[in-house]
C-alpha cells in the first residue's frame, strides 16, 4: 500500500527548530507505517506560488500542517485547496505567534486570515496545537472544531539518534553546565529592543557562581553572530562559545549535560524540554510564551517586553538551580503527556491513511 503525505511548514531554510520537527515526522509517521505494510513518502514544503495544479501534481493522500508558528495565510492555502478537493487535512501541533498580549483582540488580526484560519481549522480532520495562546486566539476568532485539542510541540518528541555523539567543545570542560541560547529576530521582538535584554541577560549571566560552566550557542546560522557578540562582552570565567549550529545530537548531549538552558528562541526550549532539561524562556515572541504554558511553566518564561525582566530572569534562574529535581520531575511529568498526545495523534494519522 503506498501514500502520500504533503507536509507544510518552513522547511529547507537551516533553521534547525523546523528542520528538525520535519525530521521528526518523517522518521515518526515512516516507522509506524511500515507496521502497517504500508509504504510511506512524505513531501516537505514551503508553499511559496501554491495553487491547485501544485495539489494535483503533488496528489496527497493526507495534507499536513506541520510543526511551527503555521497559522498564517501562505502556509494555510495548500489546506484550504486540500478540503475543497475533498483531501483530509491534519494540523500537527502548530501554534500561532503574534506581538498581541492575552487577552487577544480578536479585531486586531487581520480579517483575511482569519477567514482562513477559520476554514482550515473546521475542515480539518484531526487537529492538535501546540498550546493555550493558540487556544485563545481560536477561540477569538470563532475557529471551532470537535476534535481540537492542546498536543503541544512535536519537538518534545526529539530523540538522540547516535548515542557516541558528543560535543568535542565538552570533552575538557567541567559541570555543572548551564547551556545559553542566543540570536536574533532583527528586532521584531516584543518591546522591540534586542540590544536591553542582551545586556539584562549578560548581567545574570556574570552573576552566577564561577564554579558553572555556561555554554553560549545559536540554533541557526544567522544567530551566530549575536552569540558571539554575547560572549565578547561577559566578562566572565568557564564560559564557552559554539561558534557554529550544533548537530542535534550534539545539542542533545548538551541539554542532557547542563543543569539548566535559558534560551531565546522557541524550539531551543523545546529541545531543552524533550531532554528534561529545566529551562527559562526569554520569550521575544508570544509563541514561545504558548509554549511554556503548555507545559504550565509561565513562571519561568520572561517576555521580552517585561519591565522587571532582569530581576525576573535572575529569579527564574535562582528557583531552578535551588529546586532543580522539584521541577525536573515536573517538566518529565508535563513532557509525557504530550508524548502520549503526540503519539495518539500520529496514530490517528496513520489510521487515517488506510482508510
Amino acid at each position: 500500500m503506498n501514500r502520500t503525505i504533503l507536509y507544510v511548514g518552513w522547511v529547507g531554510f537551516g533553521n534547525q527548530g523546523d528542520d528538525v520537527c520535519y525530521a521528526i515526522f518523517v522518521d515518526s509517521m515512516s516507522r509506524q507505517a511500515k507496521k502497517q505494510g504500508m509504504n510511506l513518502t512524505i513531501n516537505g514544503i514551503f508553499p511559496t506560488n501554491f495553487n491547485e495544479f501544485s495539489l494535483a501534481r503533488m496528489n496527497p493522500d493526507l495534507v499536513v500542517l506541520g510543526a511551527g508558528s503555521l497559522f498564517e495565510p501562505v502556509y494555510l492555502k495548500p489546506l484550504v485547496l486540500a478540503a475543497q478537493h475533498s483531501i483530509p487535512t491534519a494540523i500537527w501541533g502548530s501554534g500561532y505567534d503574534s506581538m498581541l498580549m492575552s487577552p487577544i483582540d480578536p479585531s486586531r488580526i487581520d480579517p483575511d486570515s482569519a477567514f482562513m484560519i477559520r476554514q482550515v481549522v473546521q475542515n480539518a480532520t484531526l487537529i492538535g496545537v501546540r498550546g493555550p495562546y493558540t487556544m485563545e486566539m481560536l477561540e477569538a476568532i470563532g475557529a471551532t472544531n470537535p476534535g481540537l485539542q492542546i498536543v503541544g510541540d512535536p519537538g518534545l518528541l526529539l530523540e538522540k539518534q547516535a548515542q557516541a555523539v558528543s560535543l568535542p567543545e565538552l570533552e575538557s570542560l567541567h559541570e555543572p553546565i548551564i547551556a545559553v541560547n542566543w540570536g536574533t529576530a532583527s528586532n521584531k521582538v516584543l518591546g522591540g529592543d534586542e540590544k536591553s535584554v542582551a545586556e539584562d541577560l549578560r548581567t545574570v549571566l556574570a552573576e552566577l557562581p564561577k564554579d558553572y560552566t555556561i555554554v553560549i550557542f545559536p540554533v541557526w546560522g544567522k544567530d551566530i553572530d549575536p552569540c558571539r557578540s554575547l560572549y565578547a562582552t561577559l566578562d566572565r570565567p568557564n564560559t564557552v562559545l559554539l561558534d557554529r549550529v550544533p548537530t542535534v545530537d550534539e545539542m542533545v548531549d548538551l541539554y542532557r549535560r547542563s543543569t539548566l538552558s535559558v534560551n531565546m528562541k522557541l524550539h531551543a526550549g523545546v529541545f531543552s524540554a524533550s531532554q528534561c532539561c529545566p529551562f527559562v524562556s526569554l520569550a521575544y515572541r508570544m509563541k514561545c510564551h504558548d509554549f511554556a504554558s503548555s507545559l504550565d511553566w509561565s513562571e519561568f518564561s520572561i517576555l521580552f517586553s517585561d519591565q522587571d525582566r532582569k530581576t525576573k530572569l535572575r529569579l527564574a534562574v535562582e528557583k531552578l538551580l535551588a529546586e532543580r529535581a522539584r521541577y525536573t520531575e515536573m517538566l518529565t511529568s508535563k513532557k509525557d503527556i504530550y508524548i502520549t498526545k503526540l503519539s495518539l495523534f500520529q496514530n490517528n494519522m496513520i489510521s487515517l491513511l488506510l482508510g
